[in-house]
Formats: C-alpha cells, sequence, structure tokens
C-alpha cells in the first residue's frame, strides 16, 4: 500500500509540473501514469481496492467508475479460469429433533468461505473466511441452494431471499410480496440469478405458485423479476407466464445470457422432454429439448451446471458411467462432450488450466478427475475441512452444531454493486 501511496504523491507533484508546461507538446506524463496506475489496481484483489478508495478522491473515482468494474470483473474471471475457486457456506443445525421429516431448527448464521484446490499433495485444505453475517436471527428456518453470477450470490430462504457480495460485504434482503398462493405447499420456491445481455444489468428471478389442479396435481405457475440497482422495493411480474411448472428446490442455472429451469413434469399429458429456457434480455420463455442421445431413461436423472461459461448436462445412475453434454449453437444442439468411469451423483463445477482434469462435486466430497487416466482423488472433504475464520483455524464446519449440508458454488470475487 506504501508503494500506491507514492504513486498518489508523485501524481499530484507531476500534475503541477505538467501545468506549468501548458506551452509545451510533449503529452503530459500524468496521462501515462494514470494509464499505469489503473493496470495496477485492476490486478489487486477487492479487499485492497476497498482500502485504497480512501487515499484520495480521484482513486476513488476511479475504483467506482463502471469501466473499471467491468474491466477488473474481466481480470478476474481470467484468473479464476487459471486458479479456480469454490464458494462455501455450511449449514448448522442448532440441534436434532427425532422423527422431523424435514429439519425446523436451522442456524440463520450465513458464513461464506472460499476454498482453492490445493498446490501439491502435501499442502494442507482450507477455506479462507471470505465474509460473515449474523444479523439473520429468526428470519427463515430454511434454506435453498445459491446462485452465482459476476461476484453476487442470491441465498433463497423459506421466507425472505438475500443477495450478497461476499468479496465487499454488501448484503440486501429483497423486497417480500403475497403473490405465492401455496405457502403450505413449499418451504423454498426456485431462485436464479444471471446478467442481461443487453443492459448489462443483473437480475433476480422467482417463480411462485397461484393453484394446483385437483385433478392432474399440475401447478400454475408464474415468475417475477428483481432487476438489481433499478428495483428498489418490489418484484416485476413477468408475462406471459411460464409454459411448464418447474421443479421446486432446484435453483436454476445461468449461462449464455439465460436461466436454464428444471421442468416439473408429473402430470403433464403430454410430458415435455426438455428444460425451461428464460432469455433475461427479452424475458420470454421457451423449450431447450434434452440431448438426443439421453437414454430417455435418465430424463428425471441429471444435473446442470454453468462450467466456464457453457452449460453441462450431467446424466448419472447407479450403474453407468456419468456422461456429460454442454449446449452449442443458439441453445439448439447438444454436444456429447466427455465420459467419466464413475457412477453416482457427481456433477463438475470446474476446468482445471489444460483441459486435462475437472473438479467434481459429489455430496460432502471435492474430487479431482483426471479425463486422461481416468483416475479420482478425493482433495476434499467438507466436513472435515479446516476453516480460516478472522484469523484462527476452527477444526470444523459447525463449530459444535450438527452440520446439515453445504452450500458450494463457483466464486469470482468481484466490486459489482448490490
Amino acid at each position: 500500500m506504501s508503494q500506491l501511496i507514492g504513486i498518489a504523491k508523485y501524481h499530484a507533484m507531476d500534475t503541477k509540473v505538467c501545468r506549468r508546461r501548458k506551452a509545451t507538446k510533449v503529452p503530459p506524463p500524468a496521462e501515462l501514469l494514470d494509464e499505469l496506475l489503473t493496470e495496477i489496481l485492476l490486478r489487486l484483489p477487492v479487499k485492497s481496492l476497498l482500502r485504497f478508495k480512501s487515499v484520495s478522491k480521484a482513486w476513488r473515482a476511479t475504483i467506482s467508475d463502471p469501466f473499471f468494474v467491468r474491466s477488473h470483473l474481466r481480470q478476474s474471471a481470467s484468473r479464476w479460469r487459471q486458479n479456480p475457486s469454490l464458494l462455501v457456506t455450511p449449514h448448522t443445525l442448532f440441534h436434532v429433533i427425532d422423527g422431523e421429516p424435514w429439519p425446523s431448527t436451522f442456524s440463520t448464521d450465513i458464513s461464506f468461505y472460499q476454498w482453492q484446490p490445493p498446490s501439491s499433495e502435501e499442502e494442507e485444505s482450507e477455506a479462507r473466511f471470505v465474509m460473515h453475517s449474523d444479523d439473520f436471527l429468526e428470519e427463515f428456518n430454511s434454506v435453498c441452494y445459491f446462485a452465482h453470477c459476476d461476484g453476487l450470490v442470491v441465498a433463497p430462504t423459506n421466507t425472505n431471499v438475500y443477495l450478497f457480495n461476499p468479496a465487499t460485504r454488501d448484503a440486501m434482503r429483497l423486497p417480500i410480496n403475497d403473490r405465492n398462493k401455496m405457502y403450505q405447499y413449499v418451504a423454498c420456491l426456485p431462485v436464479g440469478l444471471g446478467r442481461d445481455p443487453r443492459t448489462g444489468r443483473h437480475k433476480v428471478v422467482r417463480a411462485f405458485y397461484r393453484s394446483r389442479d385437483p385433478l392432474t396435481g399440475v401447478h400454475d405457475m408464474g415468475m417475477e423479476v428483481f432487476t438489481v440497482g433499478v428495483d428498489s422495493d418490489s418484484w416485476r411480474e413477468i408475462t406471459p407466464n411460464p409454459l411448464y411448472p418447474v421443479t421446486v428446490w432446484i435453483t436454476p442455472v445461468f449461462a449464455k445470457g439465460a436461466l436454464f429451469w428444471i421442468i416439473d413434469k408429473p402430470g403433464l399429458d403430454p410430458s415435455p422432454r426438455g428444460i425451461l429456457r428464460l432469455s433475461l434480455d427479452d424475458e420470454s420463455f421457451s423449450v431447450t429439448h434434452l440431448p438426443d442421445s439421453l437414454d430417455p431413461a435418465l430424463d428425471e436423472y441429471f444435473i446442470l451446471d454453468e462450467v466456464h461459461g457453457e452449460l453441462f448436462l450431467t446424466a448419472f445412475s447407479s450403474s453407468k458411467p456419468l456422461n456429460i453434454w454442454t449446449l452449442m449453437e443458439q441453445d439448439t444442439r447438444w454436444e456429447h462432450r466427455y465420459t467419466l468411469d464413475i457412477s453416482g451423483m457427481a456433477h463438475p463445477v470446474a476446468l482445471l488450466p489444460g483441459g486435462g482434469a475437472m473438479i467434481l462435486r459429489a455430496s460432502h466430497y471435492i474430487s479431482r478427475y483426471d479425463l486422461q487416466t481416468h483416475q479420482i482423488d478425493t482433495i476434499c472433504e467438507l466436513d472435515r475441512l479446516r476453516y480460516q475464520h478472522d484469523g484462527t483455524t476452527e477444526e470444523d464446519a459447525g463449530s459444535g452444531q450438527e452440520i446439515f449440508y453445504f452450500n458450494v458454488i463457483p466464486y469470482t470475487e468481484s466490486l459489482v454493486r448490490i
């Protein structure tokens, strides 16, 4: 930081010298220095940039400029491809009540930890503390799967939707409304997060229930959108309605300017063989058909992921290898990309540099899969991970509480405001 402050002082002195040399035609060195300073700042982590905002008004203006924020995000995304990291949120129970079909004792404490694959077998795996929030006391008692986009994280719960930027430590609770008419049916509505490719604005989209057909069991559903930085106190309903109802508890995936939702098929006749697509620029719905080579018997057994900007579909079973497709050609064709010599409910979260290996998530385990040798190695057990918290090391995620599950998402830090 002392070196950057020195640059700032030199910048101020040099500006005065340039004012005395107005008659010369030599390009002012201050312009070159500004470019150099910007290039240096673009390569710094968010934590440092937040501190450097206090150096001067000029630095604050530079770091807060939307063009700088977008450029810094591109730098962060480029670094992430070379050294992927995951954001881990442990969810614990205050205590376990025997016989409960679904726990009612969720901790309302949301903590974010950043984890990166160890660089060697000798290096001990640990997660670095990023952000901690403890101001949600009694606001919810169930948490759904998180979604991430451009450094922002959306956390759906059974009562509220929360939006975070863990790097800047900003957080907000999105507005509450009464569009959902079936609170008794579902504890956690499916909520997605993505970026409108036309405006660059980030949108939070939530599905809600209007009614349920008593004969078929099919739900009449709608969707609403909250545009970050534009909508301040309300959700806006999307019209017309989605083509099909979507599955609860499953968070939609953002890729290629659209959110992709799993269709809730029971009771539908005919049953669609596809996934629901919501384009975030014009907010229109369409159906993206499943891969032709996907075994129809596995139509209900697949997971969607965004991996390095692409939409991945992983089909799994207890007896067959994992097959992975990627969506190509403007969402009209799937390409079979990988066959993994493993079974079970695992799915990719990142590709390692060079493309020879990938990071897989399966329950509480993070593994490295070699695409050439088909060897799989566990590199992290989430419930045994050492969680670095405010300079101290904790032996487990729960700190004495019962661990229920973990939210794990790919994470790129950013200065994007909420």
